[in-house]
């Protein structure tokens, strides 16, 4: 290819800018039109959304390793293949957030708890704040159920477990050793019944179980002692049962499990949010918009090109 092909082929495919945005200006109605159609749907999306309200628990762990606190007793055993500590390694945190994700414990948490007719009820919205105080936005896109509907409870129980673990976050402070355990809702008034609620039940699930276990080994434990031969032995396996004993007591007298309340979950200030953000919903729809008509403009400019091409080569 010689320089002035060359030179020309450039030229061809030089982007000219004035002539970009010319066009620009020629749709300029169009880009208006696009971005007030867009800005105002999502100022009623918007408006229409309740502002979501957290709720939170902080608890300090209060577990102790049985190893170190056993020294040659947890060695012993581990030996006899038993394990010292009621709930293992498994630190509350990790326990709680087992049982959010376990099935059949939240199925029972949600039919005690009637959370179901709680949400069902025509009335739970009633605590929800809006944008400005206005709610004729909500109320005008909101759907009465219908009561003659037959439901399938079972269905409406799995919903609310796939919303209840979405809106639950349980969370350990690396540092401090601090559990978060909160619940975000639009009734801010719930958000606390609902923590309270599930720390509760979830505590008595694994007391239960620990104890179960616990009451196991000291069935071993007695087991072996009444045919242990030599002080030494049954000196030690009496001390393995008295410090299972030790840790059976205190684990019951813990309100919640192998934790301690440091600050307990209350309503939140009407103001104190954490959704919806609607200024960022605003700015991101506005900046949107205006890119989506500037390209609508381009490609209505390039199809009436296109149409003026295929004319002219018609014509030719």
């Amino acid at each position: 290819m010689n320089e002035s092909a060359k030179r020309i082929y450039i030229e061809e495919d030089e982007i000219d800018l004035r002539e970009l945005w010319q066009t620009i200006l020629k749709g300029r109605k169009v880009i208006a039109g696009i971005t007030i159609v867009v800005v105002a749907l999502s100022l009623v999306y918007a408006l229409k959304l309740p502002n979501v309200y957290k709720s939170e628990a902080v608890l300090i762990p209060t577990a102790e390793e049985s190893g170190s606190s056993l020294g040659g007793l947890g060695g012993l055993a581990a030996m006899a293949g038993v394990s010292i500590g009621g709930g293992g390694s498994m630190t509350p945190d990790v326990a709680f957030d087992s049982l959010l994700h376990n099935y059949d414990f939240m199925k029972n948490f949600v039919k005690e708890n009637k959370i179901v007719e709680h949400y069902a009820d025509k009335d739970a919205d009633k605590n929800y704040v809006f944008a400005l105080g206005f709610r004729g936005i909500y109320d005008l896109f909101k759907s009465d159920p219908d009561e003659s509907e037959e439901k399938d409870y079972d269905a409406e129980v799995y919903n609310i477990i796939q919303s209840m673990q979405k809106n639950f976050s349980i969370a350990s402070d690396k540092k401090t050793g601090l559990i978060t355990v909160s619940y975000s809702d639009s009734d801010r008034t719930y958000t606390p019944k609902i923590v309270n609620a599930f720390l509760r039940d979830a505590s008595v699930y694994l007391v239960q179980n620990n104890l179960r276990i616990i009451d196991g080994k000291l069935g071993y434990f007695h087991k072996e002692l009444q045919s242990a031969d030599g002080f030494e032995l049954r000196q030690s396996l009496s001390a393995m049962i008295s410090k299972i004993v030790q840790e059976k007591v205190m684990m019951q007298s813990k309100v919640y499990y192998q934790c301690d309340i440091l600050t307990a979950p209350s309503e939140s200030y009407i103001k104190d949010k954490t959704k919806p953000k609607r200024a960022l919903i605003m700015v991101v729809s506005f900046v949107t918009s205006i890119i989506l008509g500037v390209f609508l403009v381009f490609f209505l400019e390039f199809i009436r090109k296109d149409e003026d091409t295929s004319g002219i080569k018609m014509n030719i």
